[in-house]
């Protein structure tokens, strides 16, 4: 960078709008580039295939060491995928009937394109004889003709993408879990057709990258990465306008070329203005980057503000680099630990303990667990393939007084089904509460601690 211009008016509007713009928009470039290698790009390792849109895709199984393309999976779901471009009018998504299956938990999660969890179809939200419902774009006139008796469902953005989760237990249990998901299903009405107006997941520019991990590990290549960053999200604008109140920040970012269309020219732009820009996505990096760093001070991190983001436009973007498709709080919470009850980080070579007192159970209506990842948040390998531990776990032991104690540790005991196998090195877990009741807040979650060896 040229620091003579860094005391120039140009550099710092672009050094502004350039922070600003970016953690705004990360977001929505990031469920682009993840529509993108999904339905548009060729196939790649973890995916047999390329997805078509307006159709639902259901994992078989649940996620194990074996699946090493997500970061920090759940071994207590299957999970699904569908894309759907409501441009192309709208679309109808079958809910199963819960009580056909027994009340088992499931959810259809619905993200718009800034990531918003703004709907769960499912066990507490759906009739509990299933429903079909009709999705609908922001285009759509509120009296217009649509099938009657179906509930109608607006969605904030065009482009949607939809997330069944269904809970599946041990063993054969797999084979009901796949019977619920087969009663799901997204469909086209008669009159309307998939693939027509292709979204602008189709024009993207540039290498196939998470701009936040591209910098990480080339950081000298900041100026391109500016460029194929903000160029992809003035594309995405085209088709996925902000929202009502959100005019006067376009209107400031149009001071910096930062606008619905093709993008800037990036060659052509006075150079303060693109190096402030460049400046201002170096900027907004690192806070994402910082912002989503675990806290030293705590024993577990815990959210419940996540996945219906207003205008916290930071924190929307912190967890969309640590992972998109975050469930609101009202259906689920994710609680994750690094350290102990000393404030030491986890280490498979000593043993640990995590107690539920008695009546001390983690407040939920669905259900919870404990997931346990090495150092890179991928499941560890172990013989006896046990990933995680919860309400569901068979054999689950109660301690005398009615608690239930958890245990960790790399030193087997694979006859105590209380205990999660762990790496001799460095670990972490993860709480997971499904239909958290509304009293979760002020339940203090356990620390983990440290036996004596």
């Amino acid at each position: 960078m040229n620091t003579h211009t860094a005391s120039q008016p140009l550099f710092t509007l672009g050094r502004s709008v350039g922070m600003a713009a970016f953690v705004w928009g990360y977001p929505l470039v990031e469920t682009v580039r993840t529509c993108h290698a999904m339905t548009v790009a060729p196939p790649s390792e973890g995916r047999l295939a390329t997805l078509p849109f307006d159709k639902l895709f259901m994992k078989p199984s649940p996620s194990t060491a074996a699946d090493r393309v997500v970061v920090a999976p759940s071994n207590d779901l299957l999970y699904g995928t569908a894309w759907i471009n409501l441009a192309n009018g709208p679309r109808l998504v079958t809910v199963p009937s819960s009580r056909r299956h027994g009340g088992r938990y499931f959810s259809l999660a619905l993200y718009d394109a800034w990531t918003n969890n703004f709907a769960n179809p499912g066990l507490r939200q759906s009739d509990p004889g299933g429903e079909t419902l009709v999705l609908v774009g922001p285009g759509t006139p509120p009296g217009a003709a649509l099938a009657a008796g179906l509930r109608v469902l607006h969605c904030p953005t065009d482009l949607v993408w939809l997330i069944p989760r269904v809970l599946v237990g041990h063993g054969d249990d797999v084979l009901a879990a796949r019977a619920l998901a087969a009663d799901m299903a997204v469909q086209c009405p008669e009159g309307t057709h998939a693939g027509r107006h292709p979204p602008s997941v189709l024009r993207w520019a540039g290498p196939f990258e998470n701009a936040v991990v591209a910098l990480g590990q080339r950081p000298n290549d900041a100026a391109t990465l500016a460029a194929d960053f903000f160029t992809n999200l003035c594309r995405a604008l085209v088709d996925t306008p902000p929202g009502a109140g959100e005019e006067a920040l376009l209107a400031w970012f149009k001071a910096a070329q930062i606008v619905p269309g093709e993008g800037p020219d990036w060659a052509r732009l006075p150079a303060p203005l693109r190096e402030g820009l460049q400046q201002g996505l170096v900027d907004a990096v690192a806070l994402i980057v910082a912002g989503s760093r675990q806290s030293d001070d705590v024993a577990w991190r815990v959210r419940y503000d996540i996945g219906r983001w207003g205008t916290d436009y930071l924190l929307r973007a912190i967890v969309a680099f640590r992972g998109l498709a975050a469930l609101a709080c009202d259906e689920a919470v994710y609680a994750f630990s690094h350290l102990d009850a000393d404030l030491q980080p986890l280490d498979g070579n000593n043993t640990y303990a995590l107690r539920f007192a008695p009546g001390g159970l983690p407040p939920v209506d669905a259900f919870w667990s404990v997931t346990l990842y090495g150092k890179d948040f991928f499941m560890h390998p172990n013989e006896q393939g046990r990933f995680a531990i919860g309400d569901r776990t068979p054999g689950l032991r109660h301690d005398p007084d009615g608690g239930i104690t958890l245990q960790f540790g790399h030193a087997e005991q694979p006859d105590n089904p209380n205990w999660l196998p762990a790496p001799a090195g460095p670990f972490s877990l993860a709480l997971r509460l499904y239909h958290p009741r509304p009293e979760l807040p002020q339940w203090p979650i356990p620390p983990t601690r440290k036996l004596a060896q």
